[in-house]
């Protein structure tokens, strides 16, 4: 357990928690029963902001080893981190979040249910992220379009989305719902519903549902083949809202001729 005096005693933690060593728990924090707190974590780390509220960590939570968690941020249940993961404060995050290994989450961010980040994965601050949403390693989501500005234009990634490994969403960007930004590539502007954004000047190659791995014949849309890789209670929502993506696609993609 925690050494004696690094657990605030007004912090509020629930039932079944397991605190690691050397973890520093401040006093505005609700802890959801079941969770893990991993070794020489900080939890409700304070922003130094007035009016903030606590941190609220959903219940079923398993935060790895040197995470930080900052105070004013509301967690979903089912929280899973991997180690020296930053989540600062004013961020609004559903169920199930994944995080990797050394990713940031800045302020003001607002993130939906069941989204999957790998390592070094870095939100702007002021971000919106959907329901479903994917960003593979070492892709940024930029804020600032004149740097180093007190200017601010976040990105906005939809429901279903992909981001693969390193790519960058530059600021301002709007993802649209199940469109993928290949590997590499730069994001700007509009991107529409269900196509693929490749290479630094943001190309549309085209629908999704052309991207194919050859040898096993798996195509785009993901979620028409990988639902199975979420819990059960969410394959519902994925098939539902996959629906609406396919058709909201195809109406895009007719009404650009």
């Amino acid at each position: 357990m925690s050494m004696p005096g690094m657990i605030d005693p007004e912090a509020r933690i629930g039932r079944n928690v397991q605190i690691g060593a050397m973890v520093r728990i401040h006093a505005n924090v609700e802890i959801g029963d079941d969770c893990e707190i991993g070794d020489f974590s900080v939890i409700g780390q304070p922003a130094f902001r007035p009016g903030l509220g606590p941190l609220r960590l959903g219940p079923g939570a398993t935060v790895r080893s040197h995470c930080v968690l900052y105070e004013g941020t509301s967690i979903g249940p089912g929280l899973e981190t991997g180690h020296h993961v930053v989540i600062r404060e004013g961020a609004e995050i559903g169920e199930n979040l994944r995080i990797g290994n050394f990713s940031d989450i800045e302020g003001n961010c607002s993130i939906g249910d069941f989204v999957r980040m790998h390592s070094y994965a870095h939100v702007g601050r002021g971000a919106k992220i959907g329901d479903f949403v994917w960003l593979f390693s070492l892709t940024t989501l930029m804020n600032d379009p004149l740097p180093p500005s007190h200017l601010a234009d976040p990105v906005t990634i939809c429901d279903m989305a992909t981001v693969c490994v390193n790519a960058q969403l530059m600021p301002g960007a709007v993802v649209g719902r199940g469109s993928m930004i290949a590997s590499g590539a730069v994001a700007r502007g509009i991107v529409p519903p269900g196509v693929v954004v490749t290479g630094a000047e943001g190309e549309i190659a085209g629908p999704i549902r052309f991207v194919m791995h050859m040898e096993s014949r798996t195509r785009h849309p993901w979620y028409r083949h990988f639902a199975d890789a979420y819990p059960e209670r969410a394959r519902d929502r994925i098939a539902a809202l996959g629906a609406e993506i396919d058709r909201e696609a195809a109406e895009a993609a007719a009404a650009a001729g």
